[in-house]
């Protein structure tokens, strides 16, 4: 039973870690700048957006909070024609 519950455990992580990539990805492609100014915005290096984006490290909810309103301020100013 043990064996069950720690593999379901680790099947939901993964899954939750590939949703918050996704989430990632989705809003910088949305934002309509580039990964480097997108990671700027939010505090981090491109780099370490690069690992949030791929899924090998999850970001903290903070950083996932500034992430979208990164993207809604872009979009944003994308519609006023700002940039």
């Amino acid at each position: 039973m043990e064996d069950a519950l720690a593999r379901a455990r680790q099947c939901m992580e993964e899954s939750e870690r590939a949703e918050v990539a996704a989430e990632l990805r989705q809003l910088v492609a949305e934002s309509g700048i580039s990964n480097c100014a997108f990671a700027a915005r939010m505090g981090t290096s491109a780099s370490r957006l690069s690992t949030y984006i791929n899924g090998t490290v999850v970001p903290s909810a903070t950083l996932m909070v500034r992430a979208r309103r990164i993207a809604v301020l872009d979009r944003s100013d994308h519609a006023r024609g700002a940039r």
